[in-house]
């Protein structure tokens, strides 16, 4: 069982490391350091604030290799993370919170022998009435992953297989309504919802050579490319007030956060660090990604300062 959710753990992370092609150094600025935020040094994924700032959710596997577990953890009170659904021991993971905090969705798997069956639930934030609402028939082998929600908290944006290759979808709240957003036969992944809910960005390889960013209407309309690099482009999340873009990315070598206009031009590496970073989401107030980084010698959370905005023309 450990080695079976290793291998999940590893499966639903950014997607291996792709050879680079040529091309120019990558942009830089200079930040102040980031800011560790746990000091467990536990392999963690998709970090997602409340609407508050008060708490964050984050899933961690834990000592034992057998245990994906999400957490919920309420800063500037001194107490520990807890876990959300501390009677599950099947793992769970990637909940982000509603726009109203009231709600979140989650990732929880049920396995068919060694096969893991990703369904998608909705819980509250105490972990009570926990209700699957992108279930699957038992027998059938599918992955729904990586819920977003809209900015008005009606539907929800996900990755899902059910059709046979991984494409993009939306959903009303309940699960009903399903759109599809996506149509190619390759690798579409980790939607997000632009704050202003008229475009969802995602990660795709439709392009060849590796994972890029596009947008698209939710209607799945009007698909537009945002990043072109000579690596991976993965994660993309908007903040809060819609104007920048972060990602991660690999086309410096390894994997660093970028924050980009919100169309995806001008990238600048924000991390510039030789560990590898990824997970990134921005704080509520829009002043701070937070991160996932293995730069301490173990992986855990980090919060880096995003400098403002820089409107002069580029080089």
């Amino acid at each position: 069982m450990a080695r079976v959710l290793r291998a999940v753990f590893v499966l639903l992370s950014v997607a291996g490391d792709f050879s680079l092609a040529e091309g120019g150094e990558p942009s830089r600025t200079r930040v102040p350091p980031p800011r560790r935020l746990t000091a467990d040094g536990l392999p963690k994924r998709r970090p997602a604030w409340s609407p508050d700032g008060r708490r964050l959710a984050f899933a961690r596997l834990e000592r034992s290799g057998i245990h994906l577990w999400q957490y919920i953890w309420t800063l500037g009170d001194g107490s520990e993370p807890k876990r959300l659904l501390a009677s599950l021991e099947t793992p769970h993971f990637d909940a982000v919170f509603a726009p109203d905090g009231q709600r979140l969705l989650v990732c929880t798997i049920r396995f068919i022998g060694t096969q893991g069956i990703v369904d998608v639930a909705a819980v509250d934030p105490d972990g009570s009435n926990l209700t699957s609402i992108l279930p699957k028939e038992p027998s059938e082998v599918v992955h729904q992953e990586w819920p977003a929600w809209s900015p008005d908290g009606r539907r929800f944006a996900f990755s899902s297989t059910h059709e046979g290759n991984q494409e993009i979808y939306t959903a009303s709240a309940d699960g009903s309504d399903l759109v599809r957003l996506s149509q190619n036969p390759g690798h579409d992944a980790h939607p997000c919802w632009h704050p202003d809910g008229t475009r969802i960005a995602y990660a795709t390889d439709r392009f060849g050579g590796g994972l890029e960013i596009v947008s698209v209407a939710p209607d799945a309309t009007g698909l537009k490319r945002l990043t072109t690099s000579r690596g991976l482009d993965d994660y993309p999340t908007w903040s809060p007030d819609g104007r920048r873009l972060a990602f991660v990315s690999n086309r410096d070598g390894q994997f660093e956060i970028y924050v980009a206009e919100a169309d995806g031009s001008r990238p600048t590496n924000l991390t510039a660090h030789p560990a590898r970073d990824e997970f990134p989401t921005w704080t509520p107030d829009g002043k701070g990604i937070t991160f996932v980084s293995d730069r301490g010698g173990a992986t855990d959370l980090y919060v880096i300062d995003v400098p403002a905005e820089d409107h002069s023309p580029a080089n």
